[in-house]
Parts: C-alpha cells; sequence; structure tokens
C-alpha cells in the first residue's frame, strides 16, 4: 500500500511514441503520452537482427581498390 505524500502516482496504460512510428502502452508513473527516440521495434539491440544495415562494399573490397589506384599512379596512368 502506498503511503500518501511518499509515492508518486502510478498511471496505467501510458501511450508511448516513438520516432519511427511504433506506438504501444505502458505502466509508468509518467503522464502520457511519452515521445521516445528508440523502442523494442527499432533499436537494434532489441530487434535480434531482424533489420540488416546493407553494406554496398567490405573492407577488402575497398582496400583492393585504393590499392589499384595507387598502383595505377605509380606506373605514370592515370586513376
Amino acid at each position: 500500500m502506498p503511503k500518501k505524500g511518499i509515492h508518486p502516482q502510478y498511471h496505467e496504460n501510458v501511450e508511448v511514441n516513438c520516432i519511427c512510428d511504433n506506438t504501444f502502452t505502458v505502466s509508468s508513473t509518467e503522464k502520457g503520452p511519452i515521445k521516445v527516440e528508440s523502442c523494442p521495434a527499432c533499436h537494434p539491440a532489441y530487434n535480434q537482427g531482424l533489420v540488416v544495415k546493407q553494406v554496398s562494399k567490405g573492407r577488402m573490397e575497398k582496400y583492393a581498390e585504393r590499392m589499384k589506384k595507387i598502383d595505377a599512379v605509380k606506373k605514370g596512368g592515370k586513376k
């Protein structure tokens, strides 16, 4: 039983809005609606690989391209 004057008021079914347009409800001591920058739907630590970051080229491919350009300059040719 919460003591009067000590504990904050507890609100149930508070709406939380994320910048990724995800909306869900929680229980909180804050009045709603609550706006957040990341949520379990969009944060990489929580989505467990559901959103995959596309990498166009890996480190080795980028390194190989730089080395080709350096070799071409050393031989007197253009990039």
